[in-house]
């Protein structure tokens, strides 16, 4: 399976370190610095990939005096990392499952770990739990964010019955919300082609 990592690296008084990690194994290891215009782009081939694998980004060595400030206290460079775009066997994993997972800070005062960012301006590591399968994931991907951007959106719908139950919309149509919904990935995959 190919691995594609973009990082938008933003340097201070010096360029952020960053080691990208599968399980135990070191993928690289080194100064995060732009290699692609603004952007740090890591490629590799993964091999021997378990059902269930953990990618790790962990963003390390960096002091409090890498936060560089005005006369009031105010950031005016600091030294971080941000994730922009994970892809594997080019497909892209949306930006909002990115996001649902979770990053460890490795910092005084700060909380176990912290979710809905991609910005690392702390040392810690962020983890991407992945499978074997990149069309599967993807799809799972999908599904998965649908769901997310449905969680908000709930609706009434009146049943020919004259209940009323919740609703929600999957995949372009209104579906009753006590219904299972099942559709093939080839399905998934005409409402993306079509999509485009």
């Amino acid at each position: 399976m190919k691995l594609k990592l973009i990082l938008e690296p933003f340097r201070s008084v010096s360029w952020p370190m960053v080691k990208i990690k599968l399980g135990n194994t070191i993928l690289f290891n080194g100064l995060c610095k732009p290699n692609n215009e603004k952007y740090f782009h890591f490629e590799t081939t993964l091999t021997d990939l378990q059902p269930k694998n953990i990618l790790q980004i962990e963003h390390y060595d960096k002091k409090g005096t890498d936060s560089v400030l005005d006369n009031e206290g105010n950031i005016i460079s600091d030294k971080a990392i941000s994730l922009k775009s994970l892809q594997f066997d080019g497909l892209k994993v949306p930006d909002v499952i990115l996001y649902a997972s979770k990053f460890y800070p490795d910092w005084p005062d700060q909380p176990e770990y912290i979710t809905n960012n991609l910005y690392f301006g702390f040392n810690g590591t962020y983890k991407f739990e992945f499978g074997q399968d990149a069309k599967k994931m993807y799809y799972q991907h999908l599904l998965q964010k649908e769901s997310i951007a449905n969680t908000n959106n709930v609706q009434k719908i009146q049943l020919p019955s004259g209940e009323e139950v919740e609703s929600f919309e999957f995949n372009g149509k209104l579906q009753n919300g006590k219904e299972k919904v099942s559709v093939t990935i080839e399905q998934l995959y005409q409402n993306v082609i079509n999509e485009d």
